[in-house]
């Protein structure tokens, strides 16, 4: 498995370069090309990223993080969220990073293959880091007005929080 693993890569370039000669296309000036977009579309999308994981570095140094668990933990136990869980709820929409962080840090506090670990593992993989995508989506197309978008992702975010509690709750307990 691990020989068929190292030689897809390979094959699909290798394919993929046959195709264009096929064609007529100029594969190298189209890879350099597509290379220079790259770099410019990096370039434009840059300073929200920046801005992202700044203000997510100051509100986790600033124990805003903390805060916001104290505030929001009597309300999640009705929906039977472990505190563990909270500060990936708030992390995940901002930063995958950040998240996979936390992700270890509950490893770390409540163990593998427990109820919570589990829950943490769907939520993380039932999301998504709603501000940094539409951060490059929007910054890279200068939208300004996202209208109903972030309300629809965070709404969707939570029913997948939600989900991925209940099904686990149910599954593994």
């Amino acid at each position: 498995m691990n020989t068929f693993s190292n030689t897809v890569i390979p094959l699909i370039i290798l394919i993929i370069i046959i195709y264009g000669k096929y064609k007529g296309i100029d594969v190298y000036d189209s890879f350099v090309k597509g290379a220079y977009e790259g770099i410019k579309t990096a370039y434009k999308i840059a300073p929200y990223l920046i801005g992202i994981f700044l203000a997510l570095g100051i509100f986790k140094e600033g124990y805003g993080m903390e805060i916001l668990e104290a505030i929001l933990y009597p309300i999640l136990r009705i929906f039977n969220i472990p505190r563990e869980l909270i500060s990936l709820v708030i992390v995940k929409p901002l930063s995958g990073s950040g998240s996979l962080a936390l992700y270890k840090d509950i490893i770390g506090r409540v163990g593998i293959d427990t109820v919570t670990e589990r829950m943490a593992a769907t939520i993380l993989g039932s999301s998504e880091t709603i501000f940094y995508t539409m951060a490059i989506y929007y910054g890279s197309l200068k939208i300004k007005n996202i209208r109903y978008t972030l309300f629809c992702a965070l709404v969707s975010h939570m029913a997948g929080v939600l989900a991925s509690i209940f099904i686990c709750s149910i599954v593994f307990r």
